[in-house]
């Protein structure tokens, strides 16, 4: 039998007393676990360490906890609430962005999707070995199609994928860049061709599932993201709920808000402010399906027009896209949450939180901070810290 998969975070590293920390936990495998909290040793000089031991400390935390199945993608993505059966009944399915790709060849990732990846059906496109695919399916019937001429790192690219359920035609295009900061220049001039191929697979229907920017999804007791995340930048995304012709694919991007099919079209120019602050909430222009940010991806980036001498003040229109960096999982999106309130008896030191299940344990370690010295005040007024 397979040990179990345990993980945990504090979404925080110091903790002062009377405040409280929450550790996030993840269990996989076993039924429950169970946390204790340690003091550990090392805590008054030499630089502590869970593996060095600790002793056990009482709290309210030190309890037997029931496991709760939720998936965790430690990457950020986009992700669209009620997007799951937008393509019932729909004759066919177009997506297209331009994407910027930092690691071309690295695992699989997906880039604009409505794919299942626990039942390898849906429709999405997707980087594999360094090259753009198109992948869709539903049952038995699966379509892999991909680009010969591999996708380069740093440089832009617009791209379009499509399905016509009816003739059961796919095809795939990428567009080559120049333009932009920060995009390597294209030395090969084969390189710099468009590139359009196509094949056929009938598929009985296209299978239900949520779009996701940067990801595709999977279902645990929600849909949640999977491991496949995107690693570069995204601008201007779009979905169409029908087919779009081959030769038509390249160039689609300046002509997608004339669809009438047009199923939504996110904008990441939107909602800059003078500071550069943004809501998580990406704006859907046709107003239907807003896209959410998950795991705090970078916004207000320079998209596949910006230049050096232009700011996201004086020209928002080309800080419109948004980049996929590694970040922590946000802590509201983890189902298994524990919260510690630190006792004003709690001494200063290292601490962390053992998690226990089966032969598998995992620390979490914090420091709780010294207790603030009280402030004594002057008949002047003034306040002054003693001695």
């Amino acid at each position: 039998m397979a040990a179990p998969e345990l993980h945990g975070q504090a979404d925080r590293f110091t903790v002062s007393p009377s405040a409280g920390i929450c550790f996030t936990i993840t269990c996989r495998g076993a039924s429950s676990f169970e946390t204790q909290l340690l003091r550990l040793k090392g805590s008054r000089g030499e630089e502590a360490n869970p593996e060095l031991g600790g002793t056990a400390v009482r709290s309210s935390i030190n309890a037997r906890y029931e496991r709760r199945r939720h998936g965790i993608c430690r990457h950020p993505y986009l992700e669209v609430p009620g997007s799951e059966n937008v393509f019932s009944g729909a004759a066919g399915v177009t997506f297209g962005a331009f994407i910027r790709s930092d690691a071309p060849t690295a695992a699989r990732q997906a880039v604009l999707t409505a794919w299942d990846t626990s039942m390898g059906a849906g429709f999405g496109i997707f980087l594999q070995k360094g090259k753009l695919t198109l992948l869709a399916g539903h049952g038995e019937a699966r379509m892999e199609l991909s680009i010969p001429e591999p996708l380069q790192p740093g440089i832009w690219y617009e791209v379009a994928a499509t399905y016509d359920l009816a003739s059961g035609l796919g095809a795939l295009s990428q567009k080559p860049c120049s333009a932009g900061v920060g995009s390597r220049r294209i030395a090969s001039p084969r390189a710099r061709k468009t590139r359009t191929t196509t094949d056929h697979c009938r598929l009985a229907q296209l299978t239900p599932a949520p779009i996701m920017i940067g990801a595709s999804a999977k279902l645990t007791s929600h849909w949640t993201a999977a491991e496949e995340s995107f690693r570069g930048t995204i601008e201007s995304p779009y979905a169409i709920a029908n087919a779009t012709s081959a030769s038509d694919l390249p160039g689609l991007h300046a002509r997608r808000l004339d669809s009438p099919a047009l199923l939504a079209a996110w904008d990441f120019s939107q909602g800059h402010s003078d500071d550069g602050i943004h809501p998580d909430e990406v704006p859907d222009i046709t107003g239907s399906f807003d896209a959410r940010c998950v795991n705090a991806p970078l916004r207000a980036v320079q998209g596949h027009l910006g230049n050096a001498i232009e700011n996201f003040r004086t020209a928002p229109e080309r800080y419109g896209a948004i980049r996929l960096l590694d970040r922590q999982p946000d802590p509201e999106r983890w189902q298994s949450q524990i919260t510690l309130a630190v006792p004003e008896s709690l001494e200063s030191g290292f601490y962390a939180v053992r998690i226990r299940a089966a032969n598998t344990e995992e620390y979490v370690p914090f420091v709780v901070s010294p207790p603030r010295q009280p402030t004594l005040h002057r008949a002047d007024g003034t306040g002054a810290a003693p001695d």
